[in-house]
C-alpha cells in the first residue's frame, strides 16, 4: 500500500492507471453477482476521496486551484485503487465469512422457530385446558340444567293446560248462553255477557277463580231464564230432583251433539241442579 501511495504522489500516472484497471476489472468480476458489496465498494472509495483530500490540505495547504487540482486528481486515483482493492477484499471477506453467516441466520431461523413452536403448543394446552374446563362445568352443570328444562316444560305444559281450561270454561258459559239468547237478551244482553267475559273472565285470572265465576255467571243466567219464562219446576223430595236432573243428562247423552257442547249442556244442568237443592233445602 505504500508503495501505491509513492506512485501517486511521483505522479506515475500510467502506472497507476494499469494498476486501477486490473483491480477494477478483477473487482467487477468478483462482486458481479452482489450488489450490496459493489454499494460498500463505492462508499469505501467515495470516503478514500474525501478523507485524502482533507489530510492532503491540513498537512500542505491549499494554496492556488492549480494545488486543489492535484490533490483531487491523486485523490481520484486513489480513490479508484481502493474501489477495486475494497470490491476484490469485501468479496475475498463474503467468500470466507458468508457460510458462517448462513450458518448464523440458519441458527436465528431455528431458534425462532423453536420459539414458535413452544409457543404455539403453550397456546394449544391453554385452550385445551380451557374447553377441558368447560367441558366439565358443562358435565358438571347437567343434571341443573336438565331439572330446569324439565321444569320448563312442566310450567309450559301446565300453562296450556290452564289455557284450555279456561278456554272451555268460556266455552260451556258461551254455549248456554246461546242455547237460550232469545229468552235472556231482554234480561241478560249479549253486549253484558261479552263485559264480564272482558272483566272477569280472562287469561289474566287462574282457572280455579275462572271456573268459580262462571259458576257465578250460569247461576245468573239460570236465574234469568226462569224469571224470564216463569217455568220454574218444582220439587217435593231430593230424589224427585236427582231423578229429574238424571233423565235431563240421560237425554242430552242421547242426542247428537259434539263433546264441547254436550260438556255444557251437562254444565248447565248440574248448576240448575244445585240450585234447586239449595232452594228445596231452603224452604
Amino acid at each position: 500500500m505504500s508503495s501505491l501511495m509513492e506512485l501517486v504522489e511521483q505522479g506515475e500516472t500510467l502506472t497507476l492507471l494499469f494498476i486501477i484497471a486490473v483491480l477494477y476489472y478483477v473487482g467487477q468480476l468478483a462482486v458481479a453477482h452482489n450488489g450490496q458489496l459493489k454499494k460498500w465498494g463505492l462508499r469505501i472509495s467515495l470516503l478514500t476521496l474525501t478523507a485524502y483530500v482533507l489530510f492532503e490540505a491540513s498537512r500542505n495547504g491549499i494554496d492556488d486551484a492549480t494545488a486543489l487540482l492535484a490533490i483531487v486528481l491523486r485523490g481520484l486515483i486513489l480513490a479508484g485503487l481502493a474501489l477495486g482493492m475494497s470490491w476484490i477484499l469485501l468479496s475475498a471477506l463474503d467468500f470466507l465469512f458468508a457460510p458462517l453467516g448462513r450458518w448464523n441466520r440458519s441458527w436465528q431461523a431455528t431458534v425462532r422457530q423453536r420459539q414458535h413452536n413452544k409457543a404455539q403448543k403453550q397456546r394449544e394446552r391453554t385452550e385445551k385446558e380451557h374447553r377441558q374446563r368447560e367441558q366439565d362445568e358443562w358435565n358438571r352443570m347437567a343434571p341443573e340444567r336438565e331439572q330446569q328444562q324439565r321444569a320448563q316444560q312442566q310450567a309450559e305444559a301446565q300453562r296450556q293446560a290452564d289455557q284450555r281450561q279456561r278456554e272451555e270454561i268460556r266455552l260451556s258459559c258461551q254455549l248456554l248462553y246461546d242455547q237460550h239468547a232469545p229468552a235472556l237478551q231482554a234480561r241478560f244482553p249479549r253486549e253484558r255477557l261479552a263485559d264480564y267475559f272482558a272483566q272477569y273472565l280472562t287469561d289474566a285470572f287462574p282457572p280455579n277463580l275462572v271456573e268459580t265465576r262462571a259458576a257465578l255467571l250460569k247461576e245468573t243466567l239460570v236465574a234469568s231464564l226462569e224469571q224470564t219464562t216463569g217455568n220454574k219446576q218444582k220439587f217435593s223430595s231430593l230424589n224427585e230432583i236427582a231423578e229429574y236432573f238424571q233423565e235431563q243428562k240421560q237425554e242430552i247423552e242421547s242426542l247428537n251433539y259434539d263433546a264441547q257442547t254436550r260438556q255444557s249442556f251437562l254444565s248447565s244442568l248440574n248448576v240448575q241442579e244445585d240450585r234447586a237443592i239449595r232452594e228445596f233445602l231452603s224452604t
